[in-house]
Formats: C-alpha cells, structure tokens, sequence
C-alpha cells in the first residue's frame, strides 16, 4: 500500500475526483478489505421554472365555488 501525507491529501483526493467526473464511472472506496463508500460523478439538474412548473397536474372533480359543507353546519355563520 502507498504512503500519502496529510499535505498531500487534498491534492490527490483532488486529482481523483476529477478523474471520476471526466470518466463518469464510480469509485469503490474499501477499508479492511470490505467496501466502505461509493463517490460516483454527479450529474447536472435540469433546470425548471419556478412558474408554471405544476401547470396542467390538477384536476377539478366538483364545484370550487360552493362550500364543501352546507351553511347550517358551520357554527361561525349561525
């Protein structure tokens, strides 16, 4: 096993982290011979609009207008 110092560390963990981006594969990380953590390459997020983003996922199933409950149900109106 290679020796890395501490000052080395960030330089070289660095120079991983690019390789995994440019080649798009996993790396499997493993401590005391078992797999320890996976660091795969992050993909970008497709951008969404903020407005406009839930057009068209409602659906009206009754009457909008009307209260759900008749008025001789609600105490406040009495």
């Amino acid at each position: 096993m290679g020796q890395l110092s501490t000052a080395e560390l960030p330089q070289a963990l660095l120079n991983l982290f690019t390789e995994i981006q440019q080649t798009k594969t996993p790396l499997t990380v493993f401590h005391n011979g078992k797999p320890w953590v996976i660091i795969y390459p992050a993909t970008p997020q497709k951008q969404r609009p903020a407005f406009g983003s839930l057009k068209g996922s409602g659906e009206i199933v009754g009457d909008i207008v009307m209260p759900a409950l008749p008025e001789n149900v609600w105490e406040v109106l009495q």
